[in-house]
């Protein structure tokens, strides 16, 4: 721990010298129960390789399985690889001086795994680089997209370091992205009292800049920029899909350790998410294709209407009113957002385009599929 705080007041001074703010209340995090890093079952890896300590498995056929699709001619370099990887990613997307790309790209899947990722938590600081790339993001990613620098951070952060099912090529899934890592996320979450609302500034101002008139006026800088914006919000439905993640963020501990309903909280983040649902409501309709991220957007606030409902948080006014919902854009939300919520929810990741159709059509369907 003495060496993580000589580390944090070394890359402190740095960043002062750059006039970069730097994270307060700094502490060295510990990771949630990783899930496996073979059949990435969330909260299962509970058992670590004997011998790299590096690769986190839910129990001993995951770890034969990994042994014979890789591991066992990885595992005697894995400790010092990892080690490796943990110290060169963070330095990467800690140093002011390289362009953005240079600080979030493909060396990010250096930390698929779950042992390069606790050391990089650990040793040097990861969740404060990305703490420090979201407050990049909320100020300078409309700035960056209009020269026509397409990146976001907290896209790649989302899709990539928080991804869940990250290990392809496995005969044990697709790989694909319908979820998050909850033990990441909370992870990050814990890792400063305003760590939450960093991230949801980054978000909304990424997803609302493909709007700005400096950028859809522009097909080469606006569709980047939609699909970015709708990647943004679509992962933040997959945010409030998890419930150790919801509790996250809409439950804070108090000094006793009581669970406590975070209610300024719950009404900042419906009035943020509100102003940025008006910007939707007059552009035409081939700026937001199909109303996509208009509509991820609605299915974000019925997430948090339903959660709220779940830990028995009343709010004063009510969702719709703190969302400034009304009219056709209040019977959307009632009829469509929520329904589709509530699906996601109870299926526990993003719905089938089969299932949507069944919610909309009011016929049953099975969550568990």
């Amino acid at each position: 721990e003495e060496d993580a705080q000589r580390q944090k007041a070394a890359l402190d001074a740095k960043y002062r010298q750059h006039g970069v703010e730097v994270l307060p209340n700094y502490a060295p995090q510990t990771p949630d129960i990783p899930p496996c890093d073979y059949c990435g079952k969330n909260w299962s890896g509970n058992q670590s390789c004997g011998r790299c300590k590096m690769v986190f498995y839910c129990g001993r056929e995951c770890q034969i399985g990994d042994w014979k699709h890789g591991h066992k001619e990885e595992c005697p370099e894995m400790k010092e690889t990892s080690e490796l990887a943990a110290k060169e990613v963070v330095s990467m997307m800690k140093d002011p001086e390289l362009p953005p790309w240079g600080r979030v790209n493909e060396q990010l899947k250096r930390l698929d795994i779950e042992g390069p990722y606790r050391l990089a938590v650990q040793k040097y600081d990861l969740n404060g680089a990305i703490y420090q790339l979201m407050i990049d993001d909320s100020e300078e990613t409309l700035n960056r997209n209009c020269k026509g620098i397409h990146l976001s951070y907290v896209s790649w952060i989302m899709s990539t370091l928080f991804r869940g099912g990250r290990r392809e090529g496995k005969d044990h899934g697709s790989g694909g992205f319908s979820h998050l890592d909850p033990s990441r996320c909370r992870s990050y979450l814990k890792s400063s009292d305003d760590a939450f609302e960093v991230w949801w500034k980054a978000s909304l101002v990424t997803v609302g800049m493909f709007l700005d008139p400096r950028i859809a006026r522009h097909d080469e800088k606006r569709y980047p920029a939609m699909r970015t914006a709708r990647d943004v919000a679509s992962a933040w439905s997959m945010v409030f899909t998890d419930p150790k993640i919801s509790k996250a963020i809409f439950l804070k501990k108090t000094d006793e350790g009581e669970k406590k309903k975070n209610v300024p909280r719950v009404e900042r983040m419906l009035k943020e998410l509100g102003k940025t649902l008006k910007k939707f409501w007059h552009v035409a309709d081939d700026l937001d294709t199909g109303s996509a991220v208009e509509g991820h957007l609605n299915q974000v606030g019925g997430m948090i209407h339903l959660r709220c409902q779940e830990y028995g948080i009343k709010l004063k006014p009510n969702t719709v009113k703190l969302l400034g919902l009304k009219g056709q854009q209040q019977t959307m939300f009632l009829q469509m957002a929520i329904p589709f919520a509530k699906g996601t929810i109870a299926k526990g990741r993003a719905l089938t385009t089969a299932e949507t159709q069944s919610i909309l059509q009011g016929r049953p369907w099975n969550a568990t599929t």
